[in-house]
């Protein structure tokens, strides 16, 4: 009779958070014969790298950070050239505040990945907080590029913020337009957006995005001062005094509350 063909059958087996990928094995007739279906070298190494890697940011995103720091130093060890084991580490050693090494990894993540979009979005987050905003800009606008990307819409509303900081607020007003329209309950586009519109006399405009701000996210100091300063705007002085009410009960140390305390000095 003649023998079936062979088949290869894959085994998913759930270890902890990992999916490891075994292969069960199959001989043909003839003990001399090799067998089919067992994993190559390669594959084996690209698995270890894989689990190595996923550890690693499991264990950063616990704040386990020497387990992380094993696991992704392990990882290099499979392939130095991993952009994934450098973009763990270049969030690894910010948290350190280990800015240069940070940036290191970073720069040899995307240049061993030019198309690793959720490291590039890391890095432009990375560079605005660096001050560094034209470089950020660029980062975030190649992230903002991609999409395929699932937080997208943060980028846009990071990319918003950068383009703030460079006084592009066309450019910034349009970002973050797009970060609502991808995802309408991200928060912070909609206080960007008041205040820009608040800033530029747009009152109406400005008060639309205030309140679907508060619809969605408690209030802050920015918010409740920013809301005193509309119903200003309006005439609704009950408005006004029950925002600024809130803003000095709430936060009664912030900034906010420090500069309406000088705001109702300068009436009197």
């Amino acid at each position: 009779m003649r023998a079936m063909s062979l088949r290869i059958l894959a085994v998913l087996f759930l270890v902890g958070a990992l999916l490891v990928t075994g292969c069960t094995t199959a001989t043909t007739s003839g003990s001399g014969r090799a067998k089919l279906g067992e994993p190559s070298a390669a594959d084996r190494r690209e698995q270890l790298l894989a689990d190595h890697i996923q550890l690693g940011m499991g264990y950063l995103g616990e704040g386990n950070r020497e387990s992380a720091r094993h696991h992704l130093l392990k990882a290099l060890e499979v392939d130095s050239r991993s952009a994934g084991a450098h973009g763990g580490m270049a969030l690894l050693f910010q948290l350190e505040r280990e800015y240069e090494l940070a940036d290191a990894h970073f720069r040899k993540a995307i240049s061993y990945d030019s198309d690793f979009t959720s490291v590039r979005n890391n890095y432009g987050v990375f560079l605005y907080r660096q001050g560094r905003y034209e470089e950020a800009y660029q980062q975030l606008e190649k992230a903002a590029s991609d999409t395929t990307y699932s937080r997208r819409a943060q980028v846009y509303s990071s990319l918003g913020s950068t383009a703030a900081r460079l006084n592009r607020l066309d450019q910034a007003r349009d970002a973050w337009l797009k970060a609502i329209s991808l995802n309408p309950r991200l928060t912070r586009p909609y206080i960007e957006l008041a205040s820009r519109y608040f800033n530029d006399g747009d009152y109406p405009r400005a008060k639309a995005y205030l309140d679907q701000y508060h619809q969605l996210h408690k209030a802050t100091a920015r918010s409740l001062w920013l809301g005193v300063k509309l119903e200003r705007e309006f005439g609704n002085k009950d408005a006004e005094a029950s925002q600024g009410l809130a803003l000095r009960k709430l936060f009664p140390y912030s900034e906010e509350a420090l500069e309406y305390k000088r705001w109702l000095a300068g009436e009197h």
